[in-house]
């Protein structure tokens, strides 16, 4: 170790250099690793990220990365490498926010699901985790998520959370909570109009507070049906989509859904109507017709030729025919068949 002194305007600067330092890079430099690695050793482990660090400015980042000390510095260069699980271990170590969360985009984009579950649990990255969960289709890790972000006070997180799993009451029960109640009132007119005099009553107990007339003036649709348009019909749409809307269809069936019909359940449902009235004129007149020209047909030939013929509407089964020409979608209550929500385009249901 040498030590050099300078005398610069009553100035005493003082340089410390190391021979085994000079000697190490000077070998390194030439390519004489071998006889670099033998004087490695003999060089003090605090210099040991300054040595690191000359390694990485030639490129030999692997060296650098057993060399250095600093676990930031150890971090980065593992990152470098794509070496994850060494990167995890050292952001274990080190219990880095923005490390867990560089190392998850990583992890995400090398295809390695399962750490960047691990690193947006650490990272408490709730936004991630609800992507994360909703391209994989894990309702189980959707439903978790849903109630640690409800803890952590993240509702709005916790509210697309439970409106993916089709609870839509839990949904409402939220907004409520989190005093949005006009936003509970005008979800519960669209997904749950069985709850929409309950919210009223509620919103009109807090916009008292603030103006009374205003509260007077919300309509409840229990005194005001006809202000509801289609009302009769939301409900009975809502107490057929109940039976299905815990059940998660398959990504795999994603083709044959992707091409339904935009029209939203109300309109199937008007449309089912006019049309079940005007299949039983047209059956009518079909018999005026065959009764003048002799030929009655039995009760079983005439309720055949009605069922060919005729569009029926179950309202207790919700059946609505999904290849008629008019945009009608099919709509059943049983898990096998098309699950009652939001069109498309996302538009509601109600």
């Amino acid at each position: 170790m040498t030590y050099f002194t300078f005398l610069w305007e009553c100035s005493v600067v003082g340089y410390t250099l190391l021979l085994s330092l000079i000697e190490y890079k000077t070998l390194v430099m030439r390519g004489d690793l071998d006889r670099a690695n033998q004087i490695l050793p003999t060089i003090p482990k605090e210099q040991h990220n300054n040595v690191a660090h000359f390694l990485e400015s030639r490129g030999m980042i692997e060296d650098a990365l057993e060399i250095a000390t600093d676990a930031d510095y150890k971090f980065d260069l593992a990152i470098q490498l794509g070496r994850l699980e060494m990167a995890k271990e050292i952001a274990e170590e080190v219990q880095s926010e923005s490390k867990w969360k560089q190392l998850g985009e990583l992890a995400m984009s090398s295809g390695k699901l399962q750490l960047t579950e691990d690193c947006m649990k650490y990272a408490m990255d709730l936004s991630g985790l609800l992507l994360l969960y909703s391209s994989l289709g894990d309702a189980e890790g959707v439903s978790k998520l849903a109630c640690l972000a409800k803890e952590q006070g993240k509702n709005n997180v916790a509210f697309l959370c439970l409106f993916t799993l089709g609870r839509l009451e839990d949904c409402l029960q939220l907004l409520v909570e989190s005093n949005r109640i006009p936003e509970a009132a005008l979800m519960a007119r669209f997904y749950l109009p069985s709850k929409v005099s309950e919210i009223v009553a509620l919103w009109r107990e807090d916009l008292s507070k603030v103006n009374s007339k205003a509260a007077e003036s919300l309509a409840d649709p229990e005194e005001y049906p006809n202000l509801f348009e289609d009302w009769q019909v939301a409900l009975s749409v809502e107490g057929n989509t109940a039976k299905t809307r815990g059940v998660y269809t398959a990504a795999e069936n994603y083709p044959s859904h992707a091409d339904k019909s935009s029209i939203t359940l109300v309109e199937a449902f008007r449309n089912l109507q006019v049309e079940a009235e005007e299949s039983l004129e047209n059956g009518d007149v079909d018999h005026e017709v065959a009764e003048e020209n002799g030929h009655v047909e039995n009760e079983g030939d005439e309720e055949e030729q009605q069922e060919n013929h005729s569009l029926f509407f179950l309202e207790e089964e919700g059946v609505v025919d999904a290849d008629s020409t008019d945009g009608a979608v099919l709509v059943n209550g049983s898990e096998g068949e098309e699950e009652w929500g939001t069109n498309n385009k996302g538009n509601p249901s109600a």
